[in-house]
């Protein structure tokens, strides 16, 4: 086999791969895109979950807030009958 055979056998490849490439290339924008919308996403969710928890946390300290000065009033502390 001399070496044109060879260069050209290459250069086939060559070619070869960068066709599918090329025919992939669409398919992989799509499935790039979607990476981007399914981290987009996720960091929604993250954000949406911290605010939920400081919702939780600051109503639950407001109702210790009003649950100590309840329990802090001239009649003293509630019992139970």
């Amino acid at each position: 086999m001399d070496q044109a055979t060879i260069i050209s056998y290459a250069l086939g490849y060559i070619a070869v791969a960068m066709a599918v490439f090329l025919m992939f290339l669409p398919a992989l924008a799509i499935v790039g895109l979607l990476l981007l919308v399914a981290g987009a996403v996720q960091v929604i969710v993250l954000l949406l979950n911290a605010m939920a928890v400081g919702l939780y946390k600051a109503v639950l300290r407001m109702y210790h807030h009003l649950l100590d000065r309840w329990h802090s009033r001239p009649r003293g502390r509630l019992t139970a009958h």
